[in-house]
C-alpha cells in the first residue's frame, strides 16, 4: 500500500466508522477539503474545511489551526478552532481557543481555554456579506 492509499483510507467520509489501522499514521501540513472528514491518528498543522464537518476519533491527536462549519472531538485536540459549533464529546480532551457560534461540552470531555462568540458573529457576517457580493 502507498502512502496515498493509506492517507486516502485514514481520512475519509464521516459518514463511515474510524479505521483502528490508522492510529498510528502521522502526518504534518496543510489540509483542505471540500467534504466532511473523520481524521484518525496524529495530525499537525492546519486543516480547512470550509462549509463541513471536521470529526475526530477517540484515539486521535490533533496538533491544529482548524478552520470548519462544525467541529466535534472525541479524540485530543490542541490549537485555535474557528467554526460554527463545536461539540466535545465525553472521550476529548481540547486545549483550545475557540471561535464558535454554539458551544457543547459533554459531560466527562475536558476543554481548557477560551470561548469567544463574539467574534464568530463578525466573522459570519463577513462570509455571508462576501458571498452575497461574489
Amino acid at each position: 500500500m502507498t502512502v496515498r492509499d493509506e492517507l486516502r483510507s485514514c481520512l475519509h467520509r464521516s459518514r463511515h466508522l474510524p479505521d483502528s489501522e490508522c492510529m498510528n499514521l502521522r502526518i504534518k501540513g496543510e489540509l483542505t477539503a471540500d467534504e466532511d472528514l473523520t481524521i484518525d491518528g496524529s495530525f499537525e498543522g492546519a486543516i480547512e474545511l470550509r462549509g463541513h464537518r471536521l470529526t475526530t476519533g477517540p484515539q486521535s491527536q490533533i496538533r491544529a489551526n482548524v478552520s470548519a462549519r462544525a467541529v466535534t472531538v472525541l479524540g485530543r485536540l490542541e490549537g485555535h478552532i474557528t467554526a460554527d459549533a463545536v461539540e466535545i464529546r465525553p472521550t476529548a480532551v481540547v486545549e483550545a481557543n475557540l471561535i464558535t457560534g454554539k458551544f457543547a461540552l459533554k459531560e466527562g470531555g475536558r476543554f481548557n481555554g477560551q470561548v469567544n462568540t463574539e467574534r464568530a458573529r463578525a466573522a459570519g457576517d463577513i462570509a455571508r456579506h462576501r458571498a452575497a457580493n461574489r
